[in-house]
């Protein structure tokens, strides 16, 4: 008996060894508990006391927007101002319809169009952090059955080209089998028989359908649903308790901000479309402007426990320049205009603005911010209005009139 008690305890030993190992092993990248409250970013319970310059930034930026509410220049919005990893900002205006009094709240939710695409990058930084994919992966090493139109493009293809709109496919080719609600395997199968404007890598070709193959490699290299991964890396560890990825979400929601076109009658709601939820990387992300505070706090690196600001880092350097002329009314000081993973980086005076904007359903969605100077502002409206067109480049001229040079 005494001879076999040392067999069994090492025995016991080494089979708890393995299964430690074989499970840290076999545990590619952080996994939380999709059924766990959101919410777990942790809040400051000091006191926000908001330096004077800062303060008349905030106000002259609220009367800006009020004032276009009241002129009725736009049915409803939100805005989320971030300060230093703090909330300085947060609050909605107008309705959520104009046939009702229901006015917009902080968890009003909107769809935020191409911003969504932000979200995708996001995904693949954290994937990215734990070795489950890497940039220069090439598609094909998870989506072998995947082909471009021409073989050796096919075979140079990766992650970055993907995220970056450097595939070599067309300029929104097959948009409009987006909006008319066509399956998003038509779509793929359609733009593999698309011949290419130039080689992977070397020409800007902004690309909603190719984008949104981002949902297929993510999910070839975790075996989990899409929007699984969305909730489990993304909204539940940021707590964005608001956002979602489907149209039925949103219905569900019940707080949700109507689309709205303009007539002579004025503002008019008009009816929540499925088009482009069937592209959830490239523009199916809903979410209300808390959510989106929150988002801009870990954009700016001050959320490590979900991505690093080195590999933010990485998502915000430009990989290739885009042209500038589109946003030069709203932002005359742009020198220089660039597309990254995602995001698109202005070259703004002494600046550097990460940005995105978005439009889908008569949703506007704009998002910016600065890193050097840690500020930063989302603006949701449910109507493509003036407001959506000025509303960033409005901030940051303001924000830069008080505390540095002005940009002109």
């Amino acid at each position: 008996m005494s001879n076999t008690r040392p067999i069994h305890w090492i025995a016991f030993v080494f089979g708890l060894t393995f299964l430690v190992l074989f499970t840290w092993w076999t545990t590619p990248f952080k996994s939380y508990d999709f059924n766990k409250p959101p919410g777990i970013v942790k809040k400051d319970s000091t006191a926000l006391v908001i330096p004077v310059k800062l303060k008349s930034v905030i106000n002259n930026y609220d009367s800006w927007v009020k004032e276009h509410i009241k002129s009725n220049q736009s049915p409803g919005a939100a805005v989320a101002i971030v300060k230093g990893g703090k909330v300085i900002h947060l609050q909605g205006y107008g309705l959520k319809s104009t046939t009702a009094s229901d006015s917009i709240d902080e968890h009003t939710v909107f769809r935020i169009a191409s911003v969504s695409k932000g979200f995708a990058s996001v995904l693949a930084g954290v994937l990215a952090e734990d070795s489950v994919m890497h940039w220069n992966d090439p598609v094909s090493t998870y989506l072998p059955d995947f082909a471009l139109k021409d073989t050796l493009n096919s075979k140079e293809l990766t992650i970055r080209h993907i995220l970056s709109h450097t595939t070599g496919l067309p300029r929104h080719a097959y948009t409009d089998l987006i909006e008319s609600g066509s399956s998003y395997q038509n779509m793929l199968n359609s733009i593999q028989q698309l011949p290419l404007i130039g080689p992977v890598g070397k020409y800007y070709s902004y690309q909603n359908v190719i984008y949104s193959l981002f949902s297929d490699i993510a999910v070839a290299a975790t075996n989990i649903p899409y929007d699984h991964l969305m909730y489990q890396q993304l909204f539940n560890p940021i707590g964005m308790k608001d956002a979602s990825v489907s149209y039925e979400s949103m219905i569900k929601s019940r707080n949700f901000a109507l689309p709205h076109i303009r007539t002579y009658e004025g503002w008019l709601p008009t009816d929540l479309s499925k088009s482009y939820y069937n592209v959830i990387p490239a523009a199916g992300v809903n979410a209300s402007i808390s959510d989106m505070a929150k988002w801009l706090i870990t954009l700016m690196g001050n959320t490590p426990e979900v991505i690093s600001s080195n590999t933010l880092e990485k998502l915000f350097t430009p990989v290739i320049e885009t042209p500038r002329r589109r946003y030069l009314h709203h932002w005359p000081a742009l020198k220089r205009a660039y597309y990254g993973l995602g995001w698109r980086i202005f070259k703004y005076g002494d600046h550097e603005i990460i940005y995105h904007g978005g439009y889908v359903n008569d949703y506007r969605a704009e998002i910016g911010f600065d890193n050097d100077e840690q500020v930063g502002i989302v603006l949701l409206t449910n109507a493509a209005c003036h407001l959506a067109n000025e509303g960033i480049a409005t901030f940051f001229k303001s924000y830069f009139q008080q505390y540095s040079q002005p940009v002109l």
